[in-house]
């Protein structure tokens, strides 16, 4: 049976990422110069794979990644792949919200309580598993056997949270800027059971390097 392998990577930083800000799908910034830099050592320092296809979220910092990572290079921008919209939080700090009650409710997910102008947890999850699903279905119509995937942090953790395994709440499934997950499913697997296997971490020799930058600190 054929294995199809899904490269799923995250976006390098943004100014509004530096500064610890809810950079969501209403905020479509580009790359800062740090996190231009941080790619290229990735790039330098690590291996990312080879690959048949690449997909993007359309945001700029999604899109600017993948020329980094893959100049030169064809990409299909997926809409569906977009940040959840923060709405009324958007680009703003936990310190400028801490003491605004509406942003109290939306962390403790009181009364599925929504930001004005925002996006719904399940629309957002919904959104994303359609956007996944239309990445497989066109690997599998294509008879394309390795991907690469460059999307957000929250979409990743969403994604795999639901459907890898071996399962883990997806908060833990966060990752560095520029870093990712390898999954790997079949056609019976996806189609049938929905069910991916999360067998690698993005880019190749990024465990040992962090590694190496711990032992120098």
């Amino acid at each position: 049976m054929i294995t199809y392998k899904l490269h799923l990577i995250r976006h390098g930083l943004t100014s509004g990422n530096m500064e610890s800000r809810y950079i969501g799908g209403g905020t479509d910034e580009s790359l800062c110069k740090e996190g231009i830099e941080g790619i290229n050592f990735l790039k330098s320092t690590c291996t990312y794979p080879e690959v048949q296809k690449i997909y993007t979220s359309p945001m700029k910092r999604a899109v600017e990644t993948c020329e980094l990572i893959y100049p030169e290079r064809d990409y299909t921008a997926v809409e569906n792949l977009r940040e959840c919209n923060f709405g009324e939080f958007e680009n703003k700090t936990f310190t400028e919200l801490s003491q605004n009650e509406r942003f109290t409710q939306w962390l403790g997910h009181q009364d599925n309580f929504v930001p004005e102008g925002g996006e719904k947890n399940e629309d957002f999850a919904q959104r994303c598993a359609n956007g996944l699903n239309d990445v497989f279905m066109d690997m599998m119509k294509n008879n394309i056997h390795e991907a690469a995937c460059v999307c957000h942090g929250g979409v990743m953790a969403i994604l795999l949270g639901m459907y890898a395994y071996p399962q883990r709440p997806f908060h833990e499934w966060t990752t560095d800027s520029g870093c990712g997950f390898t999954v790997a499913t079949n056609t019976q697997l996806w189609t049938r059971d929905n069910i991916v296997e999360a067998i690698d971490i993005v880019p190749m020799g990024w465990a040992e390097v962090m590694q190496q930058l711990q032992k120098q600190q």
